[in-house]
């Protein structure tokens, strides 16, 4: 390394002493130069002293890179290297030409060494690595003491070297300042601010948008996606002993919870709470949205509160729809997803340094979205990411079906499942999605009726417990809102009557009202949509490529022989004009929501006879929905046969008996006619193995059947043990419907701890007042005390004649519990008249 100093020192002296002499003398070796300039032994030892203190400079600043990295190399190896390096470096004639042409910049200078001189022959792979760092680290050195050196007034050497002796701490400043070669930085991070900072901006820039369902493509407004947002709640399985718990216990958002294990609040908290969370939520709850809400508040630096800690992470959005087949992204990968025009411009390790810094923020979306017998390669890719960038943070989202909430637990992941909407929550999105339809191209009616419109669909929702229960899911609550203002018929009383009406208000009314004739008659168009639906969905994916997908709608088109358009307009008209298939990027095709794609191929489904096919995948979670409304497209001998021959596997297949029976079970949700021998036995096996849950766990799955499993509930649970009798009053709480309700009034005189936690903890799934009154008016509670998640429930507490002491484990006064000599009261009249209990 000394040696290799010298020679930079030399090389870059030399340059510096031919910078002002005749062209005659630019060759002129530094003992020629030196000898002619210099008279006096003492002058010149004083340049001897400099190249020696230059020399010594880069030396010690090229054994902090080195010294690390290549500890185990062989001595030889490493002489070999650097001396390559050396050789190097002496080939080169550093003139006036070379070092305009390279504009001084080491990295430019270092491409021309490589250039005329070869790496030495016979280096071992990590001799190699070494060669290739000495020499770049070495350049730049060089290029920083040419322009350090200063401009040399003829016949002013020995002046000049007395001043520079004096300053070799400018020069060992400067040198500190060189982006340094390391093994996650080989070419040094001298662009990694000004590369973060433009990718930040696309990030703002591409994501900072939300779709508004329900409007065609071409009319969809550009929403702000940080004004839209709305915060969704989550429910939560308590992991003592978890990474976040260990990392943060002063921040740990999640309240003690006794036996049961869950519990709720806002998804910001819960993923302040975590440096990685698996975020669970079915079809249409939010889980896209709000990863990009993520990346792009991320790359404002806008988080306050519980993730303000996060204002300094670069985000990278992967979504593994793009991913089904071939290798999953490695780090060097991960922007051909977010920014593909300009991955190739990336610094080279760039995101390997985000992720060791802990500056990461991984964002991975739909682990439902890649086949099952893929999900094992995505599981140990994740972990393989969590061990080797322990810092990193991360988010990953899957349907509840998908992968249960302990699947990356292992990995440190705090489970956090999307909850329905309360009716606070659709309140705000019907405003916000009136809001955003005001900035549309073009509505269906005039923009003034929009106010009238988000009146009358509140006034419904309010009179209308069915529409509530729609409209608690986010999509689906788009769709609502979209109907609405389309039309002003009686709105949908079920989600097959949704999307049939969605579906036929985006291919047919919309052109009519407005006059527009396309290629494509609306049955037409359901054909070939419902082809590209099934086509997919037997492959197991939801996105491909524009050439597939052309190739698909020509193959449609040879048993369409009324349609006489090539392939390549039908599909632009299919992407311009129905608002259901869409380019999210460049050269893909999907549908705009996977629940459309879903339901156009349950429908070719039982079109085209494929009800074998949809019994044969009945066992995977990917096909569960589109066999729940393959049954509602059925006709009654292709629904008996189905449902038949799922519970025969059932009865079969042990070890998927339990999944296999609820899907027969959900099946009764859409179902229009079926046998009465088929429904006698979907009903006993309800009964016999699903009812009444058995656990916490068996009521999260109850909830797949929907409000209808409700029917074969005992109307008290006086004769089911402590465990079942609180699972059951979580899954009639989890219905949020009337029947629902009525149940819970039943079961709220049992005064065991578990169902009386329980109660409390549905409280906030249903009107607060009414519940209060109803449910919780009367019941003992656990010994008179409750614990309140929801600030909004507080002002009702003084409804409940049992209390004596609550837990507000919610907003300011969180944790601290309150006692009462009669009853605790806090309402918006009275105030609190609760007072701290003092502390044992």
């Amino acid at each position: 390394m000394l040696d290799l100093g010298k020679i930079i020192a030399e090389k870059a002296v030399t340059a510096w002493l031919r910078r002002h002499r005749a062209r005659r003398q630019r060759s002129a070796t530094l003992a020629e130069l030196a000898a002619e300039e210099l008279a006096s032994p003492i002058q010149r030892n004083k340049l001897e002293r400099l190249l020696g203190n230059v020399g010594g400079q880069v030396a010690e600043r090229l054994e902090l890179v080195l010294e690390t990295r290549f500890r185990s190399l062989p001595e030889h190896e490493v002489a070999a290297a650097l001396a390559g390096a050396g050789d190097a470096l002496a080939e080169v004639e550093l003139s006036d030409e070379l070092v305009f042409a390279t504009d001084a910049d080491g990295d430019k200078l270092a491409a021309h060494v490589r250039s005329v001189c070869p790496p030495p022959a016979g280096l071992a792979e990590p001799a190699g690595q070494l060669y290739d760092i000495a020499l770049d680290q070495s350049c730049r050195y060089l290029a920083q003491v040419i322009q350090h050196l200063p401009a040399l007034p003829p016949r002013a050497l020995a002046e000049t070297l007395s001043r520079l002796t004096a300053q070799t701490a400018q020069l060992d400043e400067l040198l500190a300042r060189v982006p340094r070669s390391t093994l996650h930085a080989p070419r040094g991070t001298g662009h990694d601010a000004e590369f973060t900072a433009a990718y930040l901006r696309h990030i703002e820039s591409t994501l900072d948008s939300v779709t508004l369902l329900g409007l065609a493509a071409h009319e969809q407004p550009k929403l702000a996606l940080s004004t839209a947002y709305l915060s969704l709640s989550v429910a939560s399985v308590l992991d003592r002993h978890s990474r976040a718990t260990r990392r943060r216990p002063d921040r740990h958002w999640f309240a003690e919870t006794g036996d049961s294990g869950t519990s709720s609040g806002r998804v910001e908290a819960a993923l302040g709470g975590a440096d990685r969370a698996f975020v669970r939520g079915e079809a249409g709850s939010g889980k896209t949205t709000l990863l990009h809400w993520l990346a792009v508040t991320a790359a404002r630096s806008a988080f306050t509160e519980q993730l303000a800690d996060w204002n300094s992470c670069v985000p990278f959005v992967i979504r593994l729809r793009g991913h089904a087949t071939g290798e999953l992204p490695r780090p060097e990968q991960f922007l051909q997803d977010a920014w593909p025009a300009r991955s190739a411009e990336m610094p080279e390790l760039w995101t390997h340094r985000r992720l060791d810094e802990g500056s990461a923020l991984l964002l991975v979306d739909g682990v439902d979205e890649v086949p099952p017998n893929r999900r094992p390669q995505v599981h140990a890719w994740l972990s393989e990411l969590a061990r080797e960038f322990p810092k990193a943070r991360m988010v990953v989202t899957a349907r509840p079906a998908a992968a249960e909430a302990k699947w990356l637990a292992a990995e440190g992941f705090t489970a956090v499942t999307l909850e329905p909407m309360n009716r606070e929550d659709i309140t705000r999105f019907v405003a916000r999605w009136h809001e955003a339809a005001q900035r549309a191209h073009s509505l269906p009616g005039d923009p003034a009726e929009l106010p009238g419109a988000q009146r009358r669909l509140l006034n419904q929702l309010a009179s209308r417990p069915h529409l509530r229960v729609l409209a608690a899911n986010p999509l689906l609550c788009a769709m609502l809102c979209a109907l609405n203002l389309d039309q002003v018929s009686e709105l949908p009383r079920n989600r097959m009557e949704l999307y049939r009406r969605a579906l036929e208000m985006l291919l047919e009314t919309r052109d009519l009202k407005r006059g527009i004739a396309g290629l494509l008659d609306v049955s037409r168009k359901r054909v070939l949509l419902r082809d590209m639906a099934w086509r997919l969905t037997e492959a197991n994916r939801i996105e491909l490529d524009r050439a597939r997908a052309e190739e698909h709608v020509a193959r449609k088109l040879l048993a369409m022989p009324n349609v006489t358009d090539p392939a390549g307009e039908i599909l632009d008209h299919l992407l311009e004009r129905s608002g259901v298939l869409r380019e999210p990027v460049p050269g893909k095709v999907d549908f705009v929501h996977r629940t459309f794609q879903e339901y156009l191929a349950a429908s070719e489904a039982t079109e085209q006879g494929r009800i074998e096919k949809l019994v044969s995948q009945a066992h995977l979670d990917v096909w569960w929905e589109t066999i729940v409304m393959a049954c509602g497209h059925a006709k009654r001998t292709q629904a008996d046969t189905l449902l038949t021959e799922i519970l025969d596997r059932a009865d079969t297949e042990p070890r998927r008996a339990r999944h296999l029976r609820l899907l027969a079970a959900a099946c009764l949700e859409t179902v229009e006619e079926l046998d009465p021998a088929v429904r006698a036995r979907v009903d006993t096996l309800i009964e016999t193995h699903l009812v009444p849950p058995r656990s916490v766990r068996e009521a999260g799955s109850l909830a797949a059947i929907g409000h209808r499993v409700l029917r074969y509930f005992p109307s008290t649970v006086d004769d089911l043990s402590e465990a079942s009798a609180a699972a059951t009053v979580r899954a009639a709480a989890f219905t949020e419907n009337e029947d629902g309700l009525r149940l819970l009034r039943g079961y709220a005189a049992d005064p065991r701890p578990r169902v009386q936690e329980e109660l409390a903890a549905a409280w906030r799934y249903f009107e607060p007042a009414r519940y209060a009154e109803e449910v919780l008016a009367g019941a003992p509670l656990r010994d008179g005390h409750i614990r309140v998640r929801d600030e909004h429930l507080l002002p009702y507490v003084d409804r409940l004649t049992n209390l004596r002491s609550l837990d507000p484990s919610c907003g300011p006064a969180a944790g601290r519990p309150w006692t009462s000599s009669r009853a605790c009261r806090v309402s918006p009249r009275s105030g609190s008249t609760c007072r701290p209990r003092p502390s044992s």
